[in-house]
C-alpha cells in the first residue's frame, strides 16, 4: 500500500509548515543566502490562519474566508464591498492572466471559488447565504490594453452579490477552507474509492448546465494525458503565452513578501532537495521555466495512474456558468481535503482552447478531446487529477482581507 500523507497541514505566520503545489522545474532565482527550510513565514502566510469561522467576527471574517480560495497561477482576482446585510463580489482586470486566459474565464473560475468559500463561511457563522451570480457573456480581456501599454486597466466589474440572512447551518465544508492547498507533486499508486468519485458528483447542485466527467479507464486516461501533453507543448511554444505566466512567478522570499500573490518555489511539488537547489540558481528564461513545466507535467503529473476528470458545461463563456464551476471545483477541493484526497488543475487543454478561439483559428484542440473523451454537446472549461498525494501540499502567498476590500 502506498503511503499516504499524514493530513496534517500548518502555515503558521512564524513559519512552521512541510509540503507542495504549480508549473515549474529546478532552475531559479538566487536568493543570495542560504536556503531556508521554511521561507513560509511573516505576514503572506498569515491569511491562513487568520480566518476562524466563529460567530461574532463581523463580515470581515467572511471576507478572511473567500481570500483562501483556489486561483490561477495564485492571481487572487478579487476584491470586495461589505455592506450591512450583503457582500458584493468584483473581478479585479488587474490581475488577469493575459494570453494565458484571453477571455477571463479562469478568472471567473477562481472568483466563483472566492464565492462558494464566502457562502460556506457564513452559514458557520449563523447566516443563510444568497447567492446571485452575474449574467452575460465573459469579456474578451485580449481586446483591452497589452500588460505595459501605459494605459489604464477596465475598472473592477461586480461578479456576484451575497446577501446575508439571519440564521444559518455549518457545513462540514467550511472547516476545510483553512486546510485546502493544491497539491502539484507526486501522487501514489493507491487509487481513490469508487465511492469517493460518487460523493464528489452529488456536490454538482447545477446538472442542467455542468458536468462531472470521470476519466477512469485505463484508455480514457491516456487519451486525457496525450491532450494535456499536446497542450502544454504548445503553450510552452508560444511566446505570449509563458511571458504571461512568468510574471506571476515568485521565486525568491522578498518577491512574495512584496507581492503575496503568485506561484513560488515552495508550491511547484519539486521536492525538498531540488526547491533547496533552486533557491540557489539565478532564474531562468521564461521559456526555460515552462520547458521545466514540460517535463514535470509529463514526468510528475501525468505520470502514473491517477484519476483524471473535467468540470464541462454548455457554455464555456457564460459568465454564471463559470462562476458555478469555479463554486463546484472549490467544493470539491474541500471535500477532498477533510478525507486526505489531494487535487490539481490541469487545464493546459482549455487554456489552448481559449488561445485557438482569441487568434480565430479553427477549433482543433476543443474538436480533438471532445471526440477523444466522448463529451458530447459538453464543453471543457476545467480539468484536474486527484489521489494520494506522497507529500502534504504547501500554501502560498495570500493578501490580507483587509487589502481586498473596495470602500463601498
Amino acid at each position: 500500500m502506498t503511503k499516504r500523507s499524514s493530513g496534517k497541514r500548518s502555515c503558521r505566520s512564524d513559519g512552521g509548515t512541510r509540503n507542495s503545489g504549480s508549473p515549474g522545474g529546478a532552475s531559479w532565482e538566487a536568493s543570495r543566502r542560504s536556503p531556508s527550510p521554511d521561507d513560509r513565514r511573516g505576514a503572506p502566510f498569515a491569511p491562513w490562519t487568520a480566518f476562524r469561522g466563529e460567530g461574532g467576527g463581523g463580515l470581515i471574517e467572511l471576507a478572511r474566508a473567500a481570500v483562501l480560495a483556489a486561483s490561477p497561477h495564485n492571481t487572487q482576482p478579487w476584491l470586495f464591498e461589505l455592506h450591512e446585510d450583503r457582500i458584493d463580489v468584483f473581478s479585479d482586470p488587474s490581475r488577469w492572466l493575459g494570453d494565458m486566459d484571453p477571455f477571463g474565464r479562469e478568472m471567473h473560475i477562481g472568483l466563483g471559488c472566492a464565492i462558494e468559500n464566502l457562502s460556506l463561511a457564513a452559514g458557520s457563522m449563523g447566516w443563510t447565504p444568497r447567492v446571485e451570480l452575474g449574467a452575460g457573456r465573459l469579456p474578451l480581456f485580449a481586446t483591452e490594453p497589452a500588460r505595459g501599454s501605459g494605459r489604464a486597466a477596465p475598472p473592477p466589474t461586480r461578479v456576484a452579490t451575497v446577501r446575508l440572512e439571519p440564521g444559518g447551518a455549518e457545513s462540514p465544508l467550511a472547516r476545510a477552507i483553512a486546510e485546502r492547498r493544491t497539491n502539484r507533486g507526486p501522487y501514489g499508486a493507491q487509487r481513490v474509492p469508487a465511492a469517493a468519485l460518487e460523493e464528489l458528483s452529488r456536490l454538482n447542485e447545477d446538472r442542467a448546465s455542468q458536468e462531472i466527467v470521470w476519466l477512469e479507464r485505463r484508455d480514457q486516461r491516456e487519451l486525457f494525458a496525450a491532450h494535456t501533453l499536446r497542450a502544454t507543448e504548445i503553450i510552452a511554444r508560444d511566446a505570449s503565452m509563458i511571458e504571461d505566466s512568468d510574471a506571476w512567478f515568485r521565486l525568491t522570499p522578498e518577491a512574495a513578501r512584496t507581492h503575496r500573490d503568485g506561484l513560488t518555489l515552495d508550491v511547484m511539488g519539486l521536492g525538498p532537495l531540488l526547491t533547496a537547489a533552486g533557491k540557489l540558481l539565478p532564474r531562468p528564461s521564461p521559456e526555460r521555466m515552462h520547458e521545466d513545466w514540460l517535463r514535470v507535467t509529463r514526468d510528475v503529473h501525468l505520470a502514473g495512474d491517477s484519476i483524471t476528470g473535467v468540470i464541462a458545461t454548455r457554455d464555456r463563456y457564460d459568465l454564471g456558468a463559470t462562476l458555478r464551476a469555479g463554486r463546484l471545483w472549490q467544493r470539491m477541493q474541500l471535500w477532498a481535503t477533510a478525507r486526505g484526497i489531494a487535487m490539481q488543475p490541469l487545464s493546459q487543454v482549455p487554456e489552448v482552447i481559449d488561445r485557438e478561439r482569441q487568434l480565430g483559428r479553427a477549433p482543433a484542440m476543443e474538436r480533438s478531446f471532445a471526440e477523444a473523451l466522448r463529451l458530447g454537446g459538453w464543453q471543457p472549461t476545467m480539468a484536474f487529477r486527484l489521489g494520494y498525494a506522497v507529500r502534504e501540499g504547501v500554501c502560498g502567498p495570500r493578501r490580507a482581507a483587509e487589502d481586498v476590500i473596495r470602500a463601498s
